[in-house]
C-alpha cells in the first residue's frame, strides 16, 4: 500500500511539474493548440486580435480570426470567422518560441503602447495552462530580437 501511495504521488508530481514549466510551440504534439488573444492600446489605437496555432498531422497551422461579440454581460461570442491561415515552417515555430521568450522576459524600454497577451495552451481539447504576458515597450524592445517572429509578420503572408 505504501508503495502504491508513493507511486501515485510521483505520478501526480511529475504531471504537475510538466505543466508548471514554460510551454512553447516547438513542443506541441498532434491535437495540441494554442489560442492567443492580443490586446494592444496606445495613443492612437485600441485593438484586440485573435490567433490560433494548432498541430495536426505533424504540421502546425497559424490562423487569425475575426470574432464578433454580443453586448450582454458577460459577453458571448456570436461569430468566429477565419481571416487567414498558414502552414508554419520549423523556422516559423522557432521564431514564435523566441517571441514567447521576448514577452516573458524583462524589457528596459517604456512606451505609451501596451500589449497584453493571453496565451491558452490546450492538449487534446483540454486547457492545461494560461499565461498573461505583456510588453510596455511599444515593440521597441522586440526590434532588438531579430530571431523573434511577430504575428504581424505572419499575417502579412496571408494570400488575399
Amino acid at each position: 500500500m505504501k508503495t502504491l501511495l508513493i507511486l501515485c504521488f510521483l505520478t501526480v508530481a511529475s504531471a504537475i511539474s510538466a505543466f508548471a514549466g514554460e510551454l512553447d510551440f516547438s513542443s506541441m504534439e498532434n491535437g495540441d493548440r494554442v489560442e492567443i488573444t492580443l490586446h494592444s492600446t496606445g495613443c492612437f489605437h485600441n485593438i484586440t486580435l485573435w490567433y490560433e496555432i494548432k498541430k495536426s498531422e505533424d504540421t502546425c497551422f497559424f490562423t487569425q480570426y475575426a470574432i464578433t461579440w454580443d453586448h450582454s454581460v458577460p459577453a458571448k461570442m456570436v461569430e468566429k470567422k477565419a481571416i487567414g491561415k498558414l502552414n508554419l515552417t520549423q523556422s516559423d515555430i522557432t521564431g514564435l518560441d523566441e517571441l514567447l521568450r521576448y514577452y516573458r522576459g524583462k524589457k528596459s524600454i517604456g512606451s505609451t503602447t501596451y500589449d497584453l497577451l493571453r496565451v491558452e495552451y490546450y492538449e487534446g481539447g483540454r486547457l492545461i495552462k494560461v499565461e498573461h504576458l505583456d510588453d510596455a515597450s511599444g515593440g521597441a524592445a522586440l526590434r532588438e530580437k531579430p530571431d523573434a517572429l511577430s504575428f504581424d509578420t505572419l499575417t502579412a503572408r496571408f494570400k488575399p
